[in-house]
């Protein structure tokens, strides 16, 4: 199979296949043990590696899937489109909402419908945009992720033939580990989907300007 002739962009990389990597990584700690795992791995071939990225591809949207209907359980079904309604409600958008009005001749209320208009007129203007939501969303599988991973952690500790101290050491080692990860991701995860719904409305009035500029000339 060639992996060049499939169109990947910069979010399935991000988005979906590094974390369905992640996942596949702490199944298989989990069903064949660490010693197991870092074999197969010294050893991996092309074709194989291949299969397996085809295959974490698939398993990347489970993950996303999974860390998204996790996270709106817990913090409310809005809580990604929060930054949106936050900077609609607030002073910065007053500029928006006049040019926004001018250019459709109504008012929007509603910050989706304002964020959509406002992200069709700047897409091309706002590449990075598609970055931002990928660390976003890679982030918020690493925070699902962090949880999955206690179980391949304590197999790990505890699965061993080490003492028991021994064990417990080691778990206190990796839940450390997993919970400074699921707060650096949160944090990264919180700062990139801000960067992403907030610059859309601050990059609209520019192009809006840019566009009436345009039809003044010609």
């Amino acid at each position: 199979m060639d992996l060049s002739k499939l169109k990947l962009d910069v979010y399935d990389f991000l988005g979906i296949i590094l974390p369905g990597l992640v996942a596949v990584a702490a199944g298989w700690v989990f069903l064949r043990g660490w010693d197991a795992f870092t074999r197969s791995m010294s050893d991996i071939k092309a074709t194989s590696l291949t299969l397996l990225l085809v295959f974490a591809f698939g398993i990347g949207h489970l993950v996303q899937e999974l860390a998204d209907s996790a996270i709106q359980k817990v913090k409310g079904k809005r809580y990604f489109q929060r930054e949106r309604g936050s900077f609609w409600n607030s002073k910065d958008s007053h500029r928006v909402k006049e040019l926004i009005k001018k250019e459709l001749g109504h008012e929007l209320t509603d910050a989706d419908d304002a964020y959509d208009f406002c992200l069709t007129k700047v897409r091309g203007h706002f590449e990075k945009r598609d970055i931002f939501m990928a660390n976003s969303d890679l982030s918020r599988s690493f925070v699902a992720m962090s949880f999955l991973a206690s179980l391949p952690a304590a197999k790990i500790a505890f699965w061993q033939n080490w003492p028991l101290t021994r064990s417990l050491e080691i778990a206190g080692i990796e839940i450390g580990l997993l919970a400074v990860v699921a707060a650096l991701a949160w944090r990264r995860m919180v700062r990139y989907r801000e960067l992403a719904d907030r610059t859309v409305f601050r990059v609209y009035p520019a192009v809006a300007c840019e566009h009436k500029s345009e039809s003044l000339k010609h």
